[in-house]
C-alpha cells in the first residue's frame, strides 16, 4: 500500500482480472531506491532486488561501537544513486535494537543526500520497543515496517530473545 502501483489487466481462463503491479515493474523504477545498512541489510536488499530487479541501490556502512556501553553508531561509508533526494527510499536493516544505526542512516540520507524523510520506509525483520520508541521520537515521519517485535533489550543492548547477529547468521560466518 505504501509503494507506487499501476493497474494491470490479466486474462485468466475465467475472464479478465484487474489487479495492481509495482510501478517499478511497469517501467517506472525512478520513484524507488533501496538502501541497505551494510552488512545485514544486504539480506533484505536481495529480496528487494528479486521483487524489483532494476531498483537503484544505495549503501550505508554503519557499525555499533561494541566497546562503548551505549553501543553508539559509527558511520564509515555511504554511496547513493543520482537523484536519491527525489525518490521513495526503502531503508533495509533486519534488526532494530537501540535505533542507533537506523537514526544514523536517516541522518545521512537527510543531511548528506537531501532525502525527504517522509518518503522513507524503514524495513526490518525484528524490532524491540526501545528502538521503535527512539526512531519514532527522533524521526516520527519515517514509516516502519517490521515482521516482529521482541520484548526487550538486554544490558548489552541486544534484542531478547532475538536471534544473535543477523548478518553472521545470514552469511554463515558465525
Amino acid at each position: 500500500a505504501e509503494l507506487p502501483t499501476s493497474l494491470l489487466t490479466i486474462t485468466t481462463p475465467c475472464g479478465p482480472f484487474v489487479g495492481t503491479q509495482s510501478s517499478s515493474s511497469s517501467n517506472d523504477n525512478n520513484e524507488l531506491c533501496a538502501v541497505s545498512i551494510i552488512r545485514a541489510g544486504d539480506s533484505l536488499l536481495e529480496v528487494m532486488r528479486n521483487i524489483i530487479p532494476d531498483v537503484p541501490v544505495g549503501k550505508i556502512l554503519i557499525q555499533r561501537d561494541e566497546s562503548s556501553s551505549e553501543k553508539e553508531a559509527k558511520l564509515y561509508y555511504s554511496k547513493m544513486p543520482p537523484h536519491v533526494s527525489s525518490k521513495r527510499v526503502l531503508l533495509c536493516d533486519p534488526m532494530l535494537a537501540t535505533g542507533g544505526s537506523a537514526c544514523a542512516a536517516l541522518k545521512v540520507l537527510k543531511e548528506t543526500y537531501g532525502v525527504n524523510l517522509e518518503n522513507v520506509i524503514f524495513v526490518n525483520v525484528i524490532s524491540c520497543p526501545e528502538g521503535l520508541k527512539k526512531l519514532a521520537a527522533v524521526y516520527p515521519m519515517v514509516k516502519i515496517v517490521t515482521a516482529w517485535i521482541d520484548p526487550i533489550l538486554n544490558e548489552e543492548k541486544f534484542i531478547v530473545p532475538g536471534l544473535g547477529d543477523f548478518g553472521d547468521r545470514f552469511f554463515n560466518t558465525v
